[in-house]
């Protein structure tokens, strides 16, 4: 069998794996580095470069589809020389699976005729030292087989740890956080002196105010960041999306509902979601020019309907132009709106806005909840029964064919959180548009004044109660615009735009 002295000259890679954050912050790479580097300053390797997996599991054999398995992966297809040392830390840092899938993992990896040292044995091994050496194999089979079952204790200790957790938890027990909000105290767990701070930033979302606008005014008004210093805006977005302000605990993914003192409704919290990622994917939300961003598609093909201007003898003209055809994106036709006279014309007739809600049955919606939930868990069980036959693989065609297969099931996973989540916004827009078409009527009398003197208060109070506005332009003299409500109401407006538009 190969020694350490007998691999001068040669030319090494070293691996570096993780499994957790906390190990990442602290001293796994600068360990597992230096020891690499000064085994080769030893021996009079050359240290070509390093791989690294950050915060991936050995134990579930998922390292052997990262850095580390795409490393042998172009090794076996010729892409990269076979003559490399790999060194790694410990057997353990490059599989921690069970030792039958093991043993043929690491075969299969001497087999490519790469050399692999590992550092805290000391141990050279390759391929023709496991022919000649039964012992060898021996060895390394007694290694793999106590990193697995410590790897498999801590694992369930761990699980049974955090499962515990979330059941005191839920049986209304109060745990020692390591983190809470910043406005809850983090020993007595309940609302502390900034309370009033963090209904506030949640105040501003409700009432339309942006990311960027909700940190100006925090900072302007010289409130204290969560950190305690200015504002920024992933500080505010961290708090905008914290299911603590409506009283929830997350532990691993797991909701704790009623844990914490709520500063808002879960409906208020959804809303703010729902309006919050439609302000990210307009990029004219955060102006004033257009008092309908989001709102304004075309009925052709549902494009958006942007605000453009142009300048003609020192006049200038706005236009609603569908984006769709300005951009080449569809074989749209619509025709332009002359957005002054359509703001005008709209502002004048809008009593429709403060029309009652119509009355419906929320018990199909709640149904399709239920549905929802009851596939994403049964989804959810599947996804680990695969993971676990990745974990009990023969070969790598099957693990390769199971791996597939846990991905397809994790996308329809998202995909049915995602329906869901739009189900309940939905549901949480719906009855928010029951208080703001109750107060609406109330500011229809001041909106003309406030199209001029506050046209962000103007923008937000519209936005609150229309859902989106169709354009229709199949006439250059008589259009029409379909207003469809939060309330789920829809009203049509008819244009005479002869001379007009």
């Amino acid at each position: 069998m190969l020694q350490a002295r007998d691999l001068k000259g040669r030319t090494a890679i070293s691996y570096a794996r993780w499994s957790s954050g906390k190990q990442a912050e602290g001293d796994s790479l600068r360990r597992q580095s230096e020891n690499a580097e000064s085994f080769c300053t030893t021996y009079g390797l050359t240290l070509d470069k390093q791989l690294v997996d950050d915060g991936v599991s050995a134990f579930k054999g998922a390292n052997l589809e990262a850095s580390l398995g795409q490393f042998v992966a172009d090794v076996k297809a010729g892409k990269i020389a076979n003559d490399y040392v790999l060194i790694v830390e410990n057997i353990d840092r490059i599989t921690r699976v069970k030792p039958t899938r093991a043993v043929r993992y690491f075969l299969d990896l001497l087999d490519t005729g790469l050399t692999l040292v590992t550092l805290t044995d000391g141990r050279v091994h390759t391929a023709e030292g496991y022919d000649d050496n039964f012992a060898n194999l021996l060895m390394s089979l007694m290694a793999m087989q106590a990193a697995h079952e410590y790897s498999d204790k801590l694992s369930k200790r761990i699980g049974e740890s955090w499962n515990g957790r979330v059941k005191r938890a839920m049986q209304g027990e109060r745990l020692k956080l390591s983190k809470v909000p910043f406005w809850i105290d983090q020993t007595t767990q309940e609302l502390n002196a900034r309370a009033n701070d963090a209904r506030l930033i949640f105040q501003l979302a409700t009432d339309g105010h942006g990311q960027w606008a909700i940190t100006n005014h925090l900072n302007e008004n010289g409130i204290p960041s969560s950190r305690g210093g200015t504002w920024g805006k992933s500080m505010v977005q961290d708090v905008l999306k914290s299911k603590a302000a409506y009283g929830s605990l997350v532990l691993k993914k797991e909701e704790v509902r009623s844990y914490f003192p709520p500063l808002i409704t879960e409906t208020e919290w959804l809303a703010i979601q729902s309006r919050q990622r439609v302000r990210h994917q307009n990029p004219q939300a955060g102006n004033t020019t257009n008092l309908f961003p989001r709102l304004l598609r075309c009925a052709h093909c549902g494009s958006a309907m942007v605000v453009t201007s142009s300048t003609v003898r020192g006049k200038t003209w706005r236009y609603l132009v569908c984006e769709g055809r300005s951009l080449k994106r569809t074989d749209c036709k619509s025709l332009n709106w002359k957005y002054d006279q359509f703001e005008a014309d709209f502002l004048e007739r809008m009593g429709f806005l403060a029309l009652p809600i119509p009355s419906g049955d929320t018990g199909l919606e709640d149904s399709r909840t239920e549905e929802l939930e009851a596939e994403i868990r049964a989804l959810e069980d599947r996804h680990r029964n695969v993971l676990a036959g990745v974990a009990e693989a023969a070969d790598a065609a099957t693990r390769s064919i199971l791996l597939d297969n846990a991905r397809a099931i994790s996308d329809n996973i998202k995909t049915k959180r995602d329906a869901l989540t739009q189900l309940r916004e939905s549901a949480a827009r719906f009855q928010q548009a029951a208080t703001h078409t109750a107060d609406f009527a109330d500011d229809i009398a001041a909106m003309q004044r406030m199209a001029k003197d506050d046209r962000e208060d103007a923008k937000r109070l519209i936005a609150n109660v229309v859902e989106r506005i169709e354009l229709e332009s199949d006439s250059k003299d008589l259009r029409r615009a379909v207003v469809t409500l939060r309330t789920g109401y829809t009203h049509q407006m008819v244009f005479d735009t002869s001379g007009a538009l």
